[in-house]
C-alpha cells in the first residue's frame, strides 16, 4: 500500500511540475523575452516570484494586460541585491494588448503599487519617490493612473 501511495504522491508532483512548466510555455512572447532579459542581467540565474507578474485589462478589450513588477524577480548567486531596484523604488513595466501582440504601455520605478476600480475602469495606483513630483525623495507621493485609450493619464483627465 505504501509503494501506492509513494507512486500517486510522485505522479501528483510530476503532474504539477509539468503543468508549471507548460504555463511558463504559455506566456506571450514578450513577456517570455522580458523574463529572458533579466536572467541575462542576473547571469543566467534568476527566480520569480509569483507576484512578478499580474494582470488586468486597463484598455478594455477583454486581452490580460501584463504588470511585470520587478521587486518580485532575484538574481540567484553572486548579487546580494536587486538590480532593479534603487532609492527610487523598483521597475514596474506594463505590457498592453494591442494588435495581436502587446507593447510596452508603462515602465518606470515605483516605490509601490496597487489596483483599484473606478468607473468601472482599472486604476493603476503607484507610490512613487518624491522626486517624480517634484519633491525631495524621502517625500513621496501617489499618482493613479488610467488608461484613455492611447496612454497612462492621471485618473480624471482624458
Amino acid at each position: 500500500m505504501d509503494l501506492w501511495r509513494s507512486l500517486a504522491l510522485g505522479l501528483s508532483f510530476a503532474a504539477q511540475f509539468g503543468a508549471g512548466a507548460l504555463a511558463q510555455q504559455s506566456v506571450p512572447a514578450e513577456i517570455a523575452k522580458v523574463r529572458a532579459e533579466i536572467r541575462e542581467t542576473c547571469g543566467g540565474r534568476a527566480t520569480f516570484k509569483p507576484g512578478f507578474q499580474r494582470t488586468a485589462d486597463f484598455n478594455g478589450d477583454g486581452q490580460p494586460d501584463y504588470l511585470l513588477d520587478y521587486s518580485e524577480s532575484a538574481c540567484v548567486g553572486g548579487m546580494s541585491t536587486n538590480p532593479f531596484c534603487g532609492s527610487a523604488g523598483c521597475t514596474l513595466d506594463i505590457l498592453m494588448s494591442s494588435g495581436g501582440g502587446y507593447r510596452q504601455a508603462y515602465g518606470s520605478n515605483v516605490q509601490g503599487w496597487s489596483l483599484a476600480q473606478a468607473g468601472g475602469k482599472s486604476v493603476l495606483v503607484l507610490s512613487l519617490h518624491g522626486s517624480a513630483c517634484g519633491r525631495s525623495g524621502h517625500m513621496g507621493c501617489q499618482r493613479r493612473l488610467v488608461w484613455n485609450g492611447d496612454r497612462f493619464v492621471a485618473a480624471g483627465r482624458r
